[in-house]
């Protein structure tokens, strides 16, 4: 949540008018202290963390049965779980024209509460871009797709020598 996403009602508006003519302040300044201060009580930390204190690993691979050569993988990404649809060749429908076809990034426990993975998601990309990475969001978003272009080769490798 930011300022610009905060909405005020006009009695909320009308009283901050009338302190900023009790103080001689000018209104504006009221509006950005009082939003300040009721994001600040709650609690929401909005800070990216620096990649490097990031962790990604995967959990689990599985072979796509519809796909020839084609793997899913998952893992997790600190708090976050993350799914990927891994091709055996480029696309030109995959994250910059490579082989991730699929991608989700998501908080499991924003999934169990409300029981919709897409309003769980930070990130997904299906064949395209349904949800970009935020700012928050693109740290999680690049340890992943580092991890993911880093074992490529262990993926290809593994599918040649089966």
């Amino acid at each position: 949540m930011s300022r610009k996403n905060v909405r005020l009602t006009d009695f909320q508006i009308k009283r901050l008018q009338q302190l900023s003519e009790l103080d001689g302040s000018d209104p504006v300044d009221h509006v950005n202290r009082a939003i300040d201060e009721y994001l600040k009580n709650q609690k929401l930390d909005l800070t990216s963390p620096a990649e490097a204190d990031i962790v990604a690993e995967f959990k689990e691979r599985l072979d796509e049965p519809n796909i020839a050569g084609a793997l899913w993988v998952s893992g997790v990404v600190d708090q976050y779980e993350f799914s990927a649809l891994i091709l055996n060749d480029v696309t030109k429908l995959g994250i910059d024209k490579g082989r991730i076809s699929k991608l989700a990034i998501w908080d499991p426990v924003l999934r169990e509460t409300t029981n919709n993975f897409i309003k769980s998601c930070i990130v997904n990309y299906d064949r395209g871009w349904d949800i970009r990475p935020s700012k928050i969001a693109l740290p999680y978003y690049n340890k992943v797709k580092l991890l993911l272009d880093s074992s490529m080769h262990k993926f290809v490798q593994k599918r040649i020598y089966r």
